[in-house]
């Protein structure tokens, strides 16, 4: 007896041996059963059968019928085979109370089964939780996606106080996967026995079927019942002294008495501002709706969370939970979630909806066209800006489609009531929300965009209208300003990347400061770098080659560097070696002048074009060892226009990144951070000279900062193409100017034990490549991919160090060699598999097979029997110990059907692996007869290895 399981199962064999009169009935995959330590616990059916208790454990005999699982044979059930879990159990307890009453404990001859159903009846003693079981003598069948109300018994003890009672799912019991029970608070007339009414709603999609007598809730004591209040009183967040309030008047060019009147009005609307990070408006105007092409529920693993971060993830959970935002969830579809810290230490949940994304039918709402809403400010002079505070968690999900944002983390399983983050079709809820709210003041007298608004007119007076007509219409739809974003009554403003002021709209500095801060060049080298990227806008620029001809005569010499990979014979190509020489007097005036006057010019008004949000971008992005760079364009007018230029340094921690992270963390930096403003919710095309990079969104090759940033980028809609460096000057000029270092990131410190470890696995090994060789290889790679149409095939992100020695790849390169698979999954591959199956018999039997025994099996069975002192069973999974320079390695004994794709994983998919790499790689996981024969063969009859 086990009063931790809540199921009692019985083995195959005794099954076979015991009851084989009793047939075994199909589940039909609709219990879902787990161990004590979550792992998945395999069943072949059930069987309903009944148990007698003799009269030396109860005092007389009692005789249960229950259900009990059938499970496989494994080591434990070996010994026990039959285990009487709490199903069976609780209703011994409530037989043998309703026979012998409440004392009946002291009456039981078996001092340990006495023990167990005391420990049951203080656990349900507690709280006074009662089973409710089906009611009915035949089974009841819920369709698939349809809701029902059936009968439910239930048994109250004497002692039960006569209060309301809470039903709600059975702690010990779970329903089967697919079944959710609707909790309600309910009266109960004391009885011998009471019916009550249960609500269960089928959210899978087969029909369930549930057994007369089967548990499918429980009702507890009500502790506390709080009276409904209305909404106005109910939240201490809202009840909020408008006194306390600062508005940010400081740099209006406004009177004092302007500033004064402007504040008092303010403060007799402050609730439409949010006094603190949790308080969240809420509007059920607009509510955000999930429409999905294929309605199949999916689950993905949970994700482990960083120790550091747990407590903080937990608290910010239970602020997201007492806020409203998200509630606890029972829903078929799991979300992972990234935990990523903000610059100022705290914590942002993000949630990885890539696979609800792609099913997700498009809103066709369109975000407005900026460069057309400018033309709204034409003579305005006064303006007010505001931002809503975290606008998505404003918004109500719609009920139906809540359980389709569900995601899951070590700490719980939640759902959002609010708009989450992350989701296709938000940004177009959102707008269609903010248009609603202004109605017809908007382009007259306000322009929204997403939580962006400005507020503008031609006096003060008209302002002073505009403004509080605005805010009344916020207040009226629930909504919350964040008042430490909100400037008002400004002459200019800072709105969507531009400045606006009487005289137009104008570029903002801050988006152009690579330019304007761009060092003068000290050497040949950096001269050409610039010159490089200003040539790129040659046609921008009126009389472009007068202006940069002192620049060009300084380079006179230089030969720009050639093709990696190729070998250029012939002193003609002998790079001069100057290059890095400062210039000195050979930089005169008239260099100085004209190089102010390419960066006045490439920043000035006509090389920026005004975004158009209708139009789709198009995003270079470099990376190099001083720094990264980016470009963004829109093609307007059949001409690509530059819209804005980004660079930055590199930390200490982001030098020791390989080349292919570099380009990836300059593409998650352009487009996260420096352009997010632009790209959120528009139609990018992203153009690097990393081809490993293109196929970055399809490989699962990534270390944790690379799923994080995948998971950032998840939220936007945009294709990676590949051209060559010396074509993409642009980007790649930024990212090679000199770069002051920025301030160590946090993130990137987190990572720096993971990077020097790498680093030092590098070092040991002696036959490295060059980077030159490996970009060769990486480019041939590409070439015979796209010659045989393998579109399945990915690039290996991991080139760099898998060209070197098998011992430097970290294991996260070796997860995904075969399917994800549970322990539960391989013990009953391994005993499908005829060979292994056989093997497993004699290991659990602990006794070596005799010479005459072993002679009469298979061969391969022989062979493995050879390695009887490494074989070991864990967790009822069979492996081999092999000792390598003093490391133990456990490999699994791999299954026939399962080589083949090993084979493929440990050749194929890590970039062609030589034999003795690819061996190394298999020793360290698996192992099977004749394995390096296999190996040998596969690498020696690769097609590509051959050619």
């Amino acid at each position: 007896m086990d009063s931790g399981s809540q199921v009692t199962t019985i083995s195959e064999s005794f099954h076979k041996d015991k009851l084989a009169h009793l047939p075994i009935q199909p589940i039909q995959a609709l219990l879902e059963i787990e161990g004590a330590g979550g792992q998945h616990v395999p069943y072949l059916g059930y069987v309903e059968t009944r148990i007698t208790f003799p009269h030396n454990i109860t005092g007389k005999e009692e005789e249960l019928v229950v259900l009990a699982l059938v499970v496989p044979e494994c080591h434990f059930n070996s010994r026990m085979p039959v285990l009487i879990g709490t199903n069976a159990l609780l209703r011994l307890h409530d037989k043998l109370s309703e026979r012998d009453g409440p004392d009946f404990l002291h009456r039981l001859c078996s001092r340990d089964v006495a023990l167990v159903l005391q420990h049951l009846a203080k656990q349900m003693d507690d709280c006074h939780i009662h089973p409710v079981r089906l009611h009915g003598k035949v089974p009841v069948t819920i369709p698939a996606n349809h809701k029902c109300c059936l009968m439910g018994d239930v048994r109250l003890r004497k002692n039960t106080p006569n209060v309301s009672f809470v039903l709600e799912p059975n702690e010990h019991d779970k329903l089967p996967g697919g079944l959710f029970l609707e909790t309600a608070l309910i009266d109960i007339p004391y009885k011998a026995k009471s019916k009550v009414p249960v609500v269960l709603q089928n959210l899978s999609g087969h029909s369930i079927v549930l057994q007369p007598g089967s548990t499918v809730a429980q009702v507890c004591v009500a502790q506390h019942i709080s009276p409904l209040v209305p909404v106005s009183n109910a939240s201490s967040h809202d009840k909020f002294d408008g006194e306390k309030l600062k508005f940010n008047l400081d740099e209006s060019p406004i009177s004092e008495e302007w500033k004064e009147r402007i504040t008092t009005k303010l403060k007799s609307i402050s609730e439409v501002f949010a006094v603190d990070d949790l308080s969240y408006g809420h509007t059920t105007v607009v509510k955000h709706h999930i429409r999905l092409n294929d309605d199949t529920p999916f689950k993905e693993r949970s994700r482990p969370i960083h120790p550091s971060d747990r407590e903080a993830v937990k608290q910010h959970l239970k602020e997201l939970l007492n806020a409203g935002v998200i509630r606890e969830s029972e829903s078929p579809y799991a979300s992972p979630i990234v935990v990523v810290r903000k610059k100022d230490g705290s914590i942002r949940l993000c949630v990885d909806y890539r696979k609800l994304n792609a099913r997700t039918i498009r809103d066709a709402y369109a975000l407005p066209n900026i460069e057309e809403t400018f033309t709204a400010l034409s003579g305005a002079k006064w303006f007010s800006v505001m931002d809503l505070k975290s606008g998505y968690y404003q918004v109500e999900m719609a009920e139906e489609d809540k359980a389709k944002t569900a995601f899951v983390c070590p700490l719980g399983f939640y759902e959002f009531n609010r708009l989450p983050q992350g989701v296709t079709n938000a940004p177009s809820t959102f707008q269609r929300l903010m248009e609603k709210c202004v109605g017809d003041l908007n382009l007259s007298e306000v322009l929204v965009f997403l939580d962006d608004l400005i507020v503008f007119s031609d006096t003060l007076e008209e302002h002073e209208v505009r403004l509080m007509r605005v805010l009344n219409r916020l207040r009226d739809f629930g909504l919350k300003l964040s008042p430490e974003k909100c400037h008002f009554f400004r002459p200019s403003v800072k709105y969507l990347g531009h400045v606006v002021d009487a005289q137009g709209v104008h570029t903002d500095p801050d988006k152009i400061s690579a330019l304007k801060t761009w060092p003068r060049p000290t050497n040949k080298r950096e001269l050409k770098c610039f010159l490089g990227f200003a040539g790129y806008y040659r046609r921008f620029i009126d009389g472009y080659s007068k202006i940069a001809k002192p620049l060009n005569s300084l380079t006179a010499g230089y030969y720009s560097p050639k093709k990696r990979g190729k070998v250029y014979l012939g002193e003609h190509f002998k790079q001069p070696s100057n290059i890095n020489l400062p210039f000195g007097e050979e930089w005169t005036p008239e260099c100085e002048n004209a190089f102010k006057t390419l960066i006045e010019r490439l920043t000035s008004a006509p090389v920026l074009a005004f975004a158009n949000p209708q139009l789709p971008y198009v995003l270079h992005t470099d990376a190099s060892r001083e720094g990264l760079g980016a470009a963004l364009y829109q093609e307007q007018d059949g001409k690509l226009r530059a819209v804005a230029y980004a660079s930055r340094g590199l930390s200490k921690s982001e030098r020791n990144y390989p080349t292919h992270k570099l380009e990836f963390l300059a593409l998650k930096w352009a487009v996260c951070e420096k352009f997010n403003s632009y790209l959120y919710g528009a139609n990018f095309t992203i153009v690097t000279d990393n081809n490993p990079l293109t196929y970055v969104l399809t490989s699962a090759k990534l270390d944790a900062a690379g799923h994080r940033w995948l998971a950032a980028l998840s939220t936007y809609q945009f294709t990676v193409k590949y051209r060559a460096g010396h074509a993409n000057r642009d980007a790649d000029g930024l990212s090679r100017r000199p770069q002051a270092p920025p301030f160590e990131d946090e993130d990137f410190i987190k990572e720096r034990k993971r990077v020097d470890d790498m680093k030092n696995r590098l070092l040991e090994v002696s036959n490295e490549m060059s980077h030159e060789v490996v970009s060769a290889l990486c480019q041939r790679h590409l070439v015979v991919s796209k010659i045989e149409h393998c579109s399945n095939l990915e690039q290996p992100l991991a080139v760099e160090s898998l060209a070197v020695d098998p011992s430097t790849v970290a294991d996260v390169f070796g997860e995904d060699t075969l399917p994800s698979m549970t322990s539960s999954d391989w013990y009953k591959a391994q005993r499908d598999d005829p060979v292994v199956s056989r093997v497993i018999t004699f290991v659990e039997r602990a006794q070596k097979p005799s010479f005459r025994e072993t002679n009469l099996e298979v061969p391969d069975v022989r062979l493995l029997l050879k390695e009887w002192r490494r074989l070991e069973m864990r967790d009822g999974v069979l492996y081999r110990k092999w000792t390598n320079r003093d490391n133990t390695v456990w490999q699994l004994v791999l299954p026939e059907q399962f080589r083949g794709k090993a084979l493929r994983g440990v050749h194929d998919e890590v970039g062609h692996l030589g034999f003795e790499r690819a061996l190394h790689l298999a020793r360290s996981r698996f192992y099977w007869p004749m394995m390096t024969k296999s190996v040998e063969e596969k690498c020696r009859q690769c097609p590509r290895c051959v050619r």
